[in-house]
């Protein structure tokens, strides 16, 4: 691959378009640049020596200075290199700007316009849009330090300067989705709706990662600013991958438009986005947030109205260490109840905490509930901390309708439309909560930290106020919701109605509604989220994973423990899903739940092998083989003996494979049976065992059987899921390959790794991967194979499947061979080889070692 593709052509854009006025031919070039022009034409051209197409790294930096551009332009296909030229053509002409074609910046938190002390900051943010030498800037600071205010501020200022040339101006706030575990699916929901914004006609169709490619071409098809506002809630959390983007397409579109982007994204967090790291040449910034200076400090406090002696403004912002939340709520408590006097301030309760400013902020709202108090202003704060997100008023009044509940709903059901304003009028003088009207709806909210403190004093303080008004908003949502929701926004209000029942305490009527409305209906069967399913069964633990709620049924409890084990082994949090696995068998066990039980292991046991730890996974079938047979299920019998056969498979003993695989056939390939099948049936495991012992149109038979089982909606298939078909496809796909039938192998591959995607199939998604890196070795794609087989191996350390990194380890030794890189094929063999675990995974030995012999062999032939 050339590393500054058509340069030739890139080289005359430069020239022609007088970027320097004083370079416009290769000797112009070479002039200024102190060298022959021949040295040019070699670097467009190529030598006996050189590939051509390339700029010295000795010389990168001086081209690019001398025609004020970046190094990295270089490497761009030529269509986006003469984009990146027109966007400096049109910055460093007249400045003259007609406004955006199109924008949306109504989803950000409402706050004040008016900063104080950040100046440096505002012009960083107003030189990265004009130079456009950087493609992401995240401004990152704890939360209240004022990041929202800032992009606001700055936003202002470029609506009136027409937005300096901007095509597209779309922010989004991932604050209003909610907290906690639910926000890590509703990355998914702003993908499919910023799709549709920019043009997208099918913004719900394809995998999260095709989408967030899609999303990043329109993104970069026209001058755009993007800003992310409140990027935290899809992150990891200090620790472990800290500051990694969880969702997987908000990752990549940001990686994306990192690498290239024509405009700015703008991102706001409490986090450093850990994904940004490798782009930190020039084409990142970070803007860190300080709290503010005193001098700064005070002006915030005078601009609120405050009064008094500089002596106690001073000891004031000192008192908060210049936060500018907890100064901006004192302004707001003072202005309310001691008429702006600074002085006022020393009558609060010592604020001195050791544990920082969350404590300031806590009391302070403390201090206003206690003001408020049997007031319709208290009620209105009360309905706002129940809420996670921002809420319109229009659903305020309709809950203070249904249900007289007091200090909350009965204190507002009266209210005139006048007390309502008046009301909420007063909230906002205090700085409690923000209110927009730019939709035309009514929307109120507040800043995350007073919403959690909200929430928190609720619980703990009133919580009968708490388990009333959450189940007030449980079956408003419930009763509200599409009945048949196509969609995740559709679907949304069931999963906040499950979270709200929780919080309720009416456990056994949310995991119904749970069970009923989402489980069954919206699953993993087609784009469903792992993260979404995960924020619902979360809310059933009081400790995760292990301890479910109290006031659920034992079933319940271990229904939730199995479903629980499967979302996390498909996310590939292998870890945490052992506990929930070995816990939820043994209580259907203890219950003589058999087929429950059996249903449980399943997942068990794939996860198991995929990890490399095919010994426990025998041992755990031998030890529920009496548990298969107490459930008198013939069809679980039959999976039964198909986990058992490909367990043998893997460990080398073909003959009792064969002779299992047989067994669960002759119960499989029936037309029906006379009891209900509630599982899944698997066909995949037989299909790959016939391809790999040299049974090709068998297999190719059996896999057509289990589609043509698809289209006939027979029993084998009454409960499919997408990770099932993309593993059927996998197999069918391989099957083409080994048959020469490149096309259909290509298709089919190709099909099984977007859908492994698009369930978010992070344990099994590695196979796919290097199923797909076979076909392109095939076919001689090189870069593609290695491209799919660092990505599979990437995962697959992180999820610690150690089949998967041995697999993809053995493919790459298989790859080196091909390209007669034979020394980095033997490193590659011997990792696979010391890989703890797969020494027992034995059905590849003859080829491993075949492989290996051939790799040696043509080593040393090279080294003579």
């Amino acid at each position: 691959m050339k590393k500054h593709p058509h340069l030739a052509r890139k080289l005359s854009l430069l020239y022609s378009q007088c970027i320097n006025p004083s370079i416009q031919t290769n000797a112009d070039l070479a002039t200024e640049l102190g060298i022959s022009r021949q040295a040019i034409s070699k670097w467009t051209h190529g030598s006996e020596t050189n590939e051509g197409d390339r700029i010295p790294n000795s010389q990168i930096q001086n081209v690019s200075v001398l025609f004020g551009i970046e190094p990295h332009w270089f490497t761009l296909e030529i269509d986006k290199f003469d984009a990146r030229l027109q966007q400096k053509f049109e910055l460093d002409s007249s400045g003259h700007h007609i406004g955006p074609e199109k924008l949306s910046v109504s989803l950000l938190p409402i706050t004040n316009l008016q900063v104080f002390g950040r100046e440096a900051e505002l012009n960083s943010l107003e030189k990265a849009w004009k130079e456009a030498k950087t493609n992401v800037m995240q401004v990152i600071a704890f939360g209240g330090v004022g990041k929202s205010t800032l992009i606001n501020s700055w936003l202002s200022s470029l609506d009136s300067n027409k937005y300096l040339g901007a095509k597209r101006v779309y922010a989004w706030s991932f604050y209003w989705q909610g907290s906690g575990a639910e926000v890590k699916s509703s990355g998914d929901y702003f993908i499919e709706h910023a799709l549709e914004w920019f043009g997208d006609e099918r913004p719900t169709e394809g995998t999260p990662w095709s989408k967030a490619a899609r999303l990043a071409n329109l993104i970069r098809s026209a001058r755009t600013l993007l800003i992310l506002d409140g990027l935290e809630p899809l992150q990891y959390p200090p620790g472990h991958n800290q500051g990694l983007v969880e969702n997987p397409a908000v990752a990549l579109l940001i990686r994306e438009l990192a690498s290239d982007n024509n405009g700015l994204c703008l991102i706001t967090s409490r986090l450093p986005v850990s994904d940004l790291i490798s782009f930190q040449d020039g084409r990142v910034q970070t803007l860190e947030l300080d709290h503010l200076t005193t001098e700064a400090g005070i002006g915030l406090l005078k601009s609120l109205g405050i009064e008094g002696e500089n002596s106690e403004f001073v000891y004031a912002v000192n008192e908060y260490a210049g936060h500018p939340l907890c100064l901006s709520l004192l302004g707001g408590y003072l202005n309310v109840v001691h008429d702006s006097d600074i002085d006022k301030f020393r009558e609060l309760e010592s604020l001195i905490d050791a544990q920082g400013l969350g404590a300031h902020a806590r009391k302070l709202v403390r201090a206003y509930l206690a003001w408020f108090k049997n007031s319709q202003e208290n009620a209105l704060l009360y309905m706002l901390g129940l809420f996670d997100r921002a809420v319109s008023l229009d659903e305020l009044k309709a809950l203070s309708n249904k249900e007289p509940i007091a200090n909350l709903t009965q204190e507002l059901v009266k209210l005139t439309k006048m007390q309502w304003g008046y009301g909420l009028k007063k909230l906002e003088d205090a700085n409690l909560i923000s209110i927009d009207n730019r939709t035309g709806t009514t929307m109120i909210d507040c800043h995350p930290l007073v919403r959690d403190f909200l929430a928190d004093y609720l619980k703990h303080e009133q919580p009968e106020v708490w388990e009333k008004g959450n189940s007030l908003i449980f079956r408003y949502l419930k009763n509200t919701a599409t009945e048949n929701p196509k969609n995740r926004e559709q679907l949304e209000p069931l999963f906040r109605a499950v979270i709200h029942g929780t919080r309720a305490k009416l456990f056994e009527e949310a995991f119904q509604l749970y069970f009923e409305r989402i489980k069954k209906r919206y699953c993993m069967l087609t784009d469903g989220s792992h993260h979404t399913d995960q924020s619902c069964i979360k809310a059933f633990f009081s400790k995760a994973w292990s301890e479910p709620v109290e006031d659920l049924s034992e079933e319940a409890k271990f229904h939730l423990l199995s479903s629980a084990a499967t979302n996390l082994m498909s996310l590939g949090k292998i870890g945490e899903a052992i506990d929930p696995s070995v816990i939820s068998i043994n209580g259907f066990i203890a219950q003589g739940k058999w087929l429950e039980a059996a249903m449980a292991a399943g997942p068990f046991t794939s996860m198991l092998i995929a990890t490399g730890r095919l010994d426990e996974a025998i041992s755990l079938m031998d030890e529920l083989e009496d548990c298969v047979d107490k459930s008198n299920n013939i069809a679980i019998q039959a999976i039964s003996w198909n986990f058992r056969a490909y367990a043998y498979y893997l460990h080398g003993d073909n003959k009792k494979a064969k002779d299992l695989f047989e067994q669960a056939e002759e119960i499989l390939i029936r037309s029906e049976l006379e009891i209900p099948v509630t599982f899944p049936t698997i066909s995949s495991y037989y299909c790959k065992f016939l391809l790999d012992t040299g049974e090709h149109q068998q297999a190719l038979q059996r896999s057509l059987k289990t589609f043509a089982w698809r289209q006939l909606k027979s029993w084998q298939v009454a409960i499919d899921t997408t990770s099932l078909y993309a593993s059927d496809l996998l197999v069918l796909g391989l099957i083409f390959l080994q048959l020469g039938d490149l096309k259909n192998a290509e298709k089919h591959l190709n099909q099984q790794v977007e859908l492994f995607k698009s369930a978010d199939e992070w344990l099994y998604l590695p196979t796919g991967l290097i199923s797909r890196a076979k076909y392109f070795i095939e076919s001689n794609n090189f870069l593609e194979a290695e491209q799919d087989l660092e990505e599979a191996l990437s995962i697959s350390v992180r999820t610690d499947a150690k089949f998967a990194q041995w697999e993809a380890c053995i493919c790459f030794a298989e790859l080196s061979l091909k390209q007669q890189n034979y020394g980095s094929g033997l490193s590659y063999l011997d990792r696979a080889r010391k890989l703890p675990g797969m020494e027992i995974y034995r059905f590849r030995e003859a080829e491993i070692a075949a492989l290996g012999k051939c790799l040696e062999v043509n080593a040393r032939q090279a080294a003579r």
